[in-house]
């Protein structure tokens, strides 16, 4: 046989191969025939299938991704929250490279610099038996140095991954996951839970922030008004008819408290949302569009974090989230704040204590 002769046998097959797809196809539209019902249901099943798996696809493109190490925890150190604890490092930046709309409060790249600075800090620290909020001083020293010692909010100018060394370093926080957001994305959160509520003890304004909050009581705060109070720290507080200037160390304990108020305040209408899966792939999109995360944490692992949010809401009358501010010494000169025996003994309550972890290499 000549090379250009074919068999029978291999002609054969590729007839078969050539008539299989429609074969396949009549015999799929016959059972569908005689089964109209179940080929509705696997139809739709599968269009739902398809839209759901681009609908991650999606999600997962719009998260902001970026490279960080993170560190190892040390085999033989013990935590006080067991070993099922997950520590997220959430840092809310002061980039003014994308800022809210409004008033211009804050300032613009030629004022203040392209840097970004870590303007609110906190751990959340999900276990089996909740969720705990460390709010941590934005001006706690992180590292000494011969002229001048680094704090957490300036350690961010060097970058993520510097954030994370010198909090492990200092501190054995172990973060499991980073994720950032900036003043313009947390404001955009905030608006699309439709604002969030907040208990505020008295009357309080800050020219610098733009803060401007005229009654006590429960207050409902748009985006940029609940930026304005967790970014506050030269507030003025309405006592006996007349605004009175708190000091720096009062408007730093200030700002770390209502920081974590505010935080509560947004994980409640989170938890709000999912209860409508519309409205929960609506928020999802916002978020995932508004936050930036470390190249190791996906959409499962954000997934994961709601949902012990969420588990944690349920079985806890105050809604699963202890909140905790961590303490530090008085703001010095350099506005820095110098850790206490009180801020080790609030972090090691969670597990937190020097050399319980060490830096990537």
């Amino acid at each position: 046989m000549t090379s250009s002769e074919t068999s029978p046998t291999t002609a054969g097959i590729r007839a078969r191969a050539h008539q299989a797809p429609s074969a396949w196809w009549a015999r799929a539209r016959a059972w569908g025939h005689r089964h109209p019902l179940r080929a509705t249901v696997c139809t739709v099943l599968a269009a739902l299938l398809v839209i759901g798996m681009g609908d991650l696809g999606l999600l997962w493109a719009r998260l902001d991704r970026f490279d960080v190490d993170l560190p190892g925890s040390d085999p033989g150190s013990a935590t006080a929250v067991g070993d099922t604890a997950e520590t997220w490092l959430i840092i809310g930046t002061d980039s003014r490279t994308n800022l809210p709309d409004g008033p211009a409060r804050y300032g613009g790249v030629a004022d203040v610099g392209d840097g970004a600075r870590a303007d609110v800090v906190t751990l959340v620290q999900t276990t089996a038996s909740g969720v705990n909020v460390l709010v941590l001083p934005r001006d706690l020293t992180v590292s000494q140095g011969q002229l001048f010692d680094e704090r957490l909010a300036t350690s961010f100018l060097q970058g993520p991954q510097y954030t994370v060394d010198s909090l492990c370093s200092a501190y054995g926080v172990g973060a499991d996951h980073v994720v950032t957001v900036d003043m313009a994305q947390f404001a955009d959160i905030v608006d699309a839970l439709g604002g969030i509520d907040v208990e505020i003890d008295e009357p309080v304004r800050d020219a610098y922030s733009g803060l401007q909050i005229d009654a006590a009581g429960m207050q409902h705060l748009s985006g940029v008004d609940a930026l304005a109070l967790v970014r506050s720290r030269h507030p003025e507080v309405l006592r006996d008819g007349r605004w009175v200037t708190l000091s720096e160390q009062e408007g730093a304990e200030r700002r770390s408290r209502f920081t974590g108020v505010v935080m509560h305040a947004v994980l409640a209408g989170i938890l709000e949302r999912a209860r409508n899966p519309l409205a929960m792939q609506s928020l999802a999109w916002t978020l995932t569009g508004d936050l930036g995360t470390d190249a190791g944490t996906g959409l499962l692992d954000l997934a994961r974090l709601a949902r012990a949010v969420r588990n944690g809401a349920m079985t806890d009358a105050d809604g699963g989230v202890n909140l905790v501010t961590v303490p530090a010494g008085p703001v010095g000169d350099g506005f820095t704040a110098p850790p206490t025996d009180e801020t080790y003994a609030t972090l090691a309550e969670y597990g937190y204590t020097p050399g319980a972890c060490t830096p990537a290499d």
